[in-house]
């Protein structure tokens, strides 16, 4: 290989690392790109591209194999730095929809309906199956669960599944003399066969030029149409019937545990702690309440209107919202007057058949698109669809490892 190549590939790569030193920049300060920046960039990832050329005539003149293919994913890669939005701040986006599953949801969609260089806008029809990240994570002391998902642990796997549900548990062991009769546990497994069901919605039509600058289109995607499949999906988890097209939720399975009110909020929402503890299940457990109740216990003071804030520290912590040192999570999918504490590591799984997807259309005919009785297509009225949908199904493994609590006097 010739001189001449070699430096030309010299100049790809130190031109290529000025564009990647800046995206680094930027993702170390956990922020988009400037405009300015994305500008640096692209010209940079200009200058690559040509010199990229150069090297390739040049190779072919001399028969040699490498034409400067291995710049090509560093390109790749930079353009999806430039495809950044520098408008859309994740600060904006609704702290649910970051909390199940990062805050690049909305982006992803963008990035897989974009070039190499940066944002096309959408296709006339389309679907794009995202991967969400479903895997339950300890929560961190400080750090409140803001969605009932990031306590479940998920698997992938058919529509169509099977699993053993524990009905009773008996531990019967016991210290066993030599030669004598060992004790038997009773832990009874019930097979059950399920499947999952489909979580979707569709939006209106909405103008294109509506939706022409990114950041607005990003955060519509996040805020409305995934947040609205996680919020039914948070609806199935907990109040499900099991009936038709309804998931079994852990308010309506069998052999869960109940705690009646006793004297007041926080006593009633301890004692269901201790039915969890005496079968050694509170390890990972989590409050699930409505945004009234919250409410109610943050507001809890004493004679001498002190807030209790002060008192039992472990109670109630504001700042990582933990109540009896367990993680609260607080969603409009619960019951007011309800709640539930649960071990979802033991008790629960999720099974996706398909993750969040995104589909888009124009090809909707609605017969008063115009006026009364006047009709047209999305198409010709410029118009768009979006349908966001999953397929999931709910597993409960441990009955025994949930209580229903009742939080009215």
């Amino acid at each position: 290989m010739s001189d001449s190549i070699e430096l030309l590939k010299a100049e790809m790569r130190t031109t290529a690392d000025a564009a990647r030193a800046i995206v680094d920049a930027a993702d170390g300060a956990k922020r988009d790109l400037t405009d300015e920046e994305a500008a640096q960039v692209a010209a940079h990832v200009k200058q690559v591209r040509g010199l990229m050329d150069r090297v390739t005539l040049a190779a072919n003149q001399e028969k040699a194999k490498d034409g400067g293919a291995g710049f090509r994913e560093e390109l790749s890669k930079l353009g999806d730095s430039i495809a950044r939005p520098s408008a859309m701040k994740t600060g904006n986006l609704h702290p649910r929809v970051k909390a199940a599953g990062g805050s690049d949801w909305g982006d992803k969609v963008l990035r897989a309906v974009s070039g190499p260089e940066g944002y096309k806008g959408l296709l006339s029809g389309g679907a794009v199956p995202l991967t969400v990240p479903l895997d339950s994570e300890p929560v961190r002391i400080g750090v409140p669960a803001l969605v009932l998902r990031q306590l479940i642990p998920t698997v992938s796997g058919p529509s169509r599944f099977s699993y053993l549900r524990q009905t009773v548990r008996t531990n019967n062991a016991a210290v066993v003399a030599r030669g004598a009769l060992k004790p038997t546990s009773v832990f009874t497994m019930t097979r059950v066969d399920d499947r999952t069901r489909t979580i979707a919605h569709l939006s209106e039509a909405i103008s294109r030029q509506d939706l022409r600058d990114q950041s607005s289109l990003q955060r519509f995607l996040d805020v409305e149409m995934r947040l609205g499949v996680e919020q039914a999906l948070e609806a199935q988890i907990i109040n499900g019937s099991g009936s038709g097209e309804n998931m079994t939720g852990i308010a309506n399975v069998s052999g869960s545990q109940a705690q009646a009110w006793d004297t007041d909020i926080l006593t009633t929402t301890r004692k269901a702690k201790t039915k969890l503890e005496v079968l050694s299940f509170s390890d990972g457990a989590a409050y699930v309440v409505h945004p009234n109740d919250w409410e109610t216990i943050e507001l809890l003071a004493d004679n001498e209107a002190q807030y209790y804030l002060g008192g039992p520290v472990q109670t109630v912590d504001v700042t990582s919202r933990r109540l009896w040192g367990l993680p609260v999570v607080t969603t409009t999918a619960q019951t007011a007057g309800v709640a539930h504490l649960a071990n979802f590591k033991l008790a629960t799984e999720l099974q996706i058949a398909e993750d969040l997807r995104l589909d888009w259309s124009e090809n909707t005919y609605d017969p008063d698109g115009v006026s009364a009785g006047v009709g047209a297509s999305d198409f010709q009225r410029n118009m768009i669809r979006f349908r966001a949908e999953m397929d999931a199904g709910l597993k409960i493994y441990q009955p025994s490892a949930i209580v229903e609590i009742d939080l009215t006097a």
